[in-house]
């Protein structure tokens, strides 16, 4: 009886030896399995380290200084980098003073406080220390009909004529026909 031996096809893929493994052609189903896991789990490996790496080289950019125009001299970058420091010093005397001009306003915004006109934070600060501003009328909204306003006094239902209240009615069954038909029933 001859054995006959056959050169496994996936044999050599693993990296680790170079030699093509002999085997008898059948392999258990754990075999393979096996064999595909390994060899998923190294690329996995190979997948994350590589990510990793990027994700340093990001952050190391992310975090180096902005590179100076090409050909500039060192007097002009030194000039450069002084301006940079002097805007970044201007802009933190100007939050801080902000800060303690409105420091209820301060308390919500933090460090955004810088983005907002000065007419903006007196009206927060007003509205934080309880003292909120007349609200804003739209000359073209409708006249609101407020209780206890002059000429708005409602008499009881128990003093009002037959009259008075079909006028009422009338004047509330569209509002009830809408609410009935949406299903809203008082």
């Amino acid at each position: 009886m001859t054995e006959e031996r056959q050169a496994d096809p996936t044999a050599g893929t693993e990296g680790s030896t170079g030699d093509a493994v002999e085997s008898s052609g059948a392999q258990t189903v754990e075999e393979v399995e096996a064999f595909w896991r390994n060899r998923s789990s190294g690329k996995d490996r190979a997948h994350n380290a590589e990510t990793t790496a990027l994700k340093a080289q990001i952050e190391a950019l992310k975090t180096a200084p902005a590179p100076g125009p090409s050909g500039e001299s060192p007097e002009a970058e030194q000039v450069r980098t002084l301006r940079e420091e002097l805007a970044a010093a201007q802009a933190e005397a100007r939050a801080a003073s902000l800060k303690s001009e409105y420091p209820q306003a301060a308390g919500v915004l933090g460090d955004e406080i810088t983005k907002l006109s000065p007419e903006k934070l007196a009206a927060l600060e007003a509205y934080y220390d309880g003292q909120a501003p007349a609200p804003m009328v739209d000359p073209n909204a409708a006249r609101r009909q407020m209780p206890g306003m002059p000429g708005n006094e409602a008499k009881p239902l128990a003093e009002k004529s037959k009259d008075e209240l079909l006028a009422d009615l009338k004047r509330a069954e569209p509002i009830i026909r809408e609410e009935a038909r949406e299903g809203i029933y008082r």
